[in-house]
């Protein structure tokens, strides 16, 4: 049962990672071209909420790995693995998972 509730809280924190993501690219800041009193052009860009968007989705995802991980006992979460294939498993798994 625990861990029915571990993966329910993962996919919440996902789904709401991908809401904050599609929020963050329909936000998308726009750019003008501006000319300064010596004729030079330079963007100006509006402001930028999108960013904030972008980091909300990055600690969420952030938050359900290191959920899964705390719940599992994995990887450095919990006892060490012996040394072997199935701790560089583990490894590039989670370096894959990023």
């Amino acid at each position: 049962m625990a861990s029915i509730v571990v993966i329910a809280l993962v996919l919440i924190l996902d789904l709401l990672a991908f809401v904050l993501a599609i929020g963050a690219e329909r936000r998308r800041s726009m750019a003008y071209v501006n000319v300064d009193d010596v004729g030079r052009a330079y963007c100006v860009y509006s402001t930028n909420a999108s960013t904030w968007y972008g980091v909300g989705a990055l600690s969420l995802l952030l938050a359900g790995q290191a959920l899964a991980m705390g719940a599992s006992r994995c990887f450095c979460c919990g006892r060490a693995l012996s040394p072997g294939r199935w701790r560089a498993f583990s490894g590039v798994c989670f370096v894959i998972c990023w």
